[in-house]
């Protein structure tokens, strides 16, 4: 898997310890990890047995734990490549910078609704997860907060300014995204997803905006007078 530049590694989520596959176990391995994601999408992380995940796999619960000691093991697995997968395509629009138009920006906010197609359902799982498991909670919240930041900093980019709070903006925009892609499993066709795409596209287009307007001090007995930023 290629690393986004300037992004942690992977094992920012820790892993427990596995069996390292060859060709055929790679593949099984990740016919695993996608069942997970597949049930996970439908049951939750609670609700999630590995007989449901191997089912759904079509293996034997013998090669399950060959490659993940416990269902535990398959969220870590799947939440290094989420990480992964979101940090490149943060450094994607950090690379619009100023220069990007509403037609760039668009093509970034269908890729992270194509991230979320793949990595959504372990979003989900995860908050879960670390609702009861505090190494989870921890290890996944310095890299998601991380990926939030590196966010901010990118709308902001778009701007030429600098980010004023990026991970609050970054956690702003992801929790909007995941939330509304959730949304449109749930409600299928009685979404319009072009549509949902291009209002999120108008939205993000406002995070991190520096203010047009400024107050200038209000005259006696008047109201305050707009006027344009830097302007006297």
């Amino acid at each position: 898997m290629t690393a986004a530049r300037g992004a942690p590694p992977p094992a920012t989520l820790p892993r427990d310890a596995g069996h390292a596959p060859g060709p055929r176990g790679a593949r099984t391995s990740a016919a695993i990890l996608q069942a997970t994601r597949q049930v996970f999408l439908v049951s939750g992380y609670a609700g999630t047995t590995v007989d449901e995940i191997t089912k759904t796999a079509g293996v034997a619960r013998a090669s399950f734990y060959t490659y993940f000691p416990s269902k535990r093991a398959a969220l870590l697995a799947l939440g290094a490549e989420s990480l992964a997968s979101a940090m490149i395509i943060v450094g994607r629009l950090g690379d619009l910078g100023p220069d990007g138009d509403v037609a760039a920006i668009a093509g970034w906010v269908s890729a992270y609704f194509g991230h979320l197609e793949e990595h959504g359902s372990f979003a989900f799982a995860w908050t879960q997860a670390a609702q009861q498991d505090s190494a989870i909670r921890r290890a996944g919240q310095r890299g998601h907060l991380e990926m939030c930041r590196r966010l901010g900093v990118a709308l902001a980019r778009l701007h030429g300014a600098a980010a004023e709070a990026p991970v609050e903006s970054g956690l702003l925009v992801v929790g909007m995204l995941e939330r509304v892609w959730a949304y449109s499993q749930l409600y299928g066709r009685d979404i319009d997803q072009p549509a949902v795409e291009r209002i999120a596209v108008r939205l993000l287009r406002e995070v991190e905006k520096p203010p047009r307007y400024r107050q200038r001090p209000a005259p006696r007995g008047g109201r305050p007078a707009a006027a344009l930023e830097g302007r006297s």
